[in-house]
């Protein structure tokens, strides 16, 4: 029996082409750019921070509030998701203190299902990404004469506040510690969906996790020695 052909002669140029678009696609895919990360602040920063503390893929509309008493009164939202975002800037206008309002996974569980969230990170974690990210765009030179490369940052645990007022008046610190190395240190609110403790609690109250964080930027001028690193109680962000 005389096997039959794959493709009759007539379709090779059709094959071509399908073979040709899917190349290009392929060719896009690779070199589209990533999504923003957390090596800097933008307009994204507390949707990718949102993604990154919960393990979701849900989509996030972050909204940057340029105003403190804005900032203030929000609330993240759960359907859609939604997350609100503050920069607070020293007098030169330097970033030194960025501040997220995200949901809690217990939360987005709830309201999409049990696939939508995975377990609670921490604010610290997402000190974490930041170092290394910002690390990550460093050049060989500026890595070079860096004093305080990740393996010499500190993270420590984050300053937990269980109002929404106590946070508002906590903020992030990066210190010099007595192990001459450099400290970070995030402010948190976490109060869960699920938490018999906020049960009587307004709904917009529960499962919601705040973090105050160590600007990106001020980590990377931090990290290279171009701003003075103080100790405790003298360095810390101002507050808005």
């Amino acid at each position: 029996m005389t096997p039959r052909p794959l493709r009759s002669a007539a379709a090779l140029p059709a094959l071509a082409a399908a073979l040709l678009a899917l190349t290009a696609a392929v060719t896009d895919a690779q070199t589209a750019p990533s999504a923003p990360g957390l090596d800097r602040t933008h307009d994204g920063f507390c949707a990718e921070a949102q993604r990154r503390l919960v393990g979701t893929a849900l989509p996030v509309t972050n909204i940057v509030e340029t105003a403190f008493e804005p900032f203030k009164k929000s609330k993240p939202a759960v359907l859609p998701v939604r997350t609100h975002q503050f920069l607070v800037a020293d007098a030169a206008g330097r970033p030194m203190q960025l501040s997220c309002k995200t949901k809690s996974a217990d939360h987005l569980r709830s309201a999409h299902g049990a696939a939508a969230a995975g377990p609670d990170r921490s604010c610290r974690d997402l000190h974490r990404d930041m170092v290394n990210g910002v690390w990550g765009t460093l050049t060989p030179a500026e890595r070079a004469r860096a004093p305080h490369p990740p393996w010499r940052v500190m993270l420590d645990a984050d300053t937990e506040s269980y109002m929404g007022s106590s946070w508002l008046k906590s903020r992030a610190e990066a210190t010099r510690g007595a192990d001459d190395r450099l400290h970070l240190r995030a402010a948190g609110l976490f109060a869960g969906w699920e938490d018999w403790r906020w049960k009587f609690m307004p709904e917009s109250f529960r499962g919601n996790h705040y973090c105050h964080l160590v600007a990106p930027e001020r980590i990377r001028r931090l990290m290279l020695g171009e701003e003075p690193l103080a100790a405790p109680m003298d360095g810390d962000a101002p507050q808005g």
